[in-house]
Protein backbone atom coordinates (compact mmCIF):
# COMPACT_ATOMS: atom_id res chain seq x y z
CA UNK A 1 0.00 0.00 0.00
CA UNK A 2 1.14 3.49 -0.80
CA UNK A 3 1.02 6.27 1.69
CA UNK A 4 0.38 9.80 0.56
CA UNK A 5 3.96 10.67 1.44
CA UNK A 6 5.24 7.89 -0.88
CA UNK A 7 3.37 9.15 -3.94
CA UNK A 8 5.51 11.64 -5.89
CA UNK A 9 4.08 15.06 -6.62
CA UNK A 10 3.12 15.91 -10.17
CA UNK A 11 6.03 17.41 -12.11
CA UNK A 12 5.81 21.15 -12.64
CA UNK A 13 7.38 23.47 -15.18
CA UNK A 14 7.75 27.22 -15.49
CA UNK A 15 6.52 28.62 -18.79
CA UNK A 16 9.16 30.86 -20.40
CA UNK A 17 6.40 33.02 -21.91
CA UNK A 18 4.32 33.98 -18.87
CA UNK A 19 6.60 32.69 -16.06
CA UNK A 20 3.76 30.77 -14.40
CA UNK A 21 4.63 27.46 -12.75
CA UNK A 22 2.13 24.83 -13.87
CA UNK A 23 1.69 21.09 -13.53
CA UNK A 24 3.00 19.32 -16.62
CA UNK A 25 0.03 17.67 -18.31
CA UNK A 26 -2.34 17.99 -21.22
CA UNK A 27 -4.62 20.73 -19.82
CA UNK A 28 -1.65 23.07 -19.18
CA UNK A 29 0.82 22.09 -21.93
CA UNK A 30 0.29 20.80 -25.48
CA UNK A 31 1.61 17.36 -26.31
CA UNK A 32 4.76 17.23 -28.43
CA UNK A 33 6.40 13.92 -29.25
CA UNK A 34 9.68 15.66 -30.13
CA UNK A 35 10.21 16.89 -26.56
CA UNK A 36 11.81 14.59 -24.00
CA UNK A 37 8.84 14.48 -21.62
CA UNK A 38 6.22 14.66 -24.37
CA UNK A 39 4.98 18.21 -23.70
CA UNK A 40 5.90 21.62 -25.12
CA UNK A 41 8.00 24.15 -23.21
CA UNK A 42 5.45 26.98 -23.37
CA UNK A 43 2.08 26.62 -21.70
CA UNK A 44 -1.07 26.11 -23.75
CA UNK A 45 -2.31 29.66 -23.12
CA UNK A 46 0.92 31.23 -24.44
CA UNK A 47 1.00 28.95 -27.48
CA UNK A 48 -2.66 29.63 -28.27
CA UNK A 49 -2.12 33.39 -28.09
CA UNK A 50 0.96 33.17 -30.34
CA UNK A 51 -1.02 31.13 -32.89
CA UNK A 52 -3.89 33.66 -32.84
CA UNK A 53 -1.45 36.46 -33.59
CA UNK A 54 0.30 34.48 -36.33
CA UNK A 55 -3.02 33.50 -37.90
CA UNK A 56 -4.25 37.11 -37.98
CA UNK A 57 -0.98 38.34 -39.50
CA UNK A 58 -1.06 35.71 -42.25
CA UNK A 59 -4.72 36.31 -43.21
CA UNK A 60 -3.96 38.46 -46.31
CA UNK A 61 -1.51 35.88 -47.70
CA UNK A 62 -3.98 33.04 -47.11
CA UNK A 63 -6.77 34.98 -48.84
CA UNK A 64 -4.54 35.73 -51.85
CA UNK A 65 -3.48 32.07 -52.12
CA UNK A 66 -7.12 30.96 -51.93
CA UNK A 67 -8.12 33.32 -54.76
CA UNK A 68 -5.22 32.04 -56.89
CA UNK A 69 -6.18 28.39 -56.29
CA UNK A 70 -9.81 29.12 -57.22
CA UNK A 71 -8.73 30.87 -60.44
CA UNK A 72 -6.42 27.95 -61.35
CA UNK A 73 -9.18 25.38 -60.74
CA UNK A 74 -11.71 27.39 -62.71
CA UNK A 75 -9.29 27.76 -65.65
CA UNK A 76 -8.54 24.04 -65.55
CA UNK A 77 -12.18 22.97 -65.56
CA UNK A 78 -13.10 25.51 -68.22
CA UNK A 79 -10.30 24.20 -70.46
CA UNK A 80 -11.48 20.59 -70.03
CA UNK A 81 -15.12 21.45 -70.66
CA UNK A 82 -16.26 20.22 -67.24
CA UNK A 83 -17.26 23.64 -66.04
CA UNK A 84 -20.35 25.47 -67.15
CA UNK A 85 -20.50 29.04 -65.92
CA UNK A 86 -23.93 30.17 -64.85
Amino acid sequence: MYRTSDVPDHPTRQCPGCFRTLVVGSPNFHQDSLCADGFTRKCADCRNEAERIRYSLEAPQRARAKRERRAERRAHFESTGHYEAA
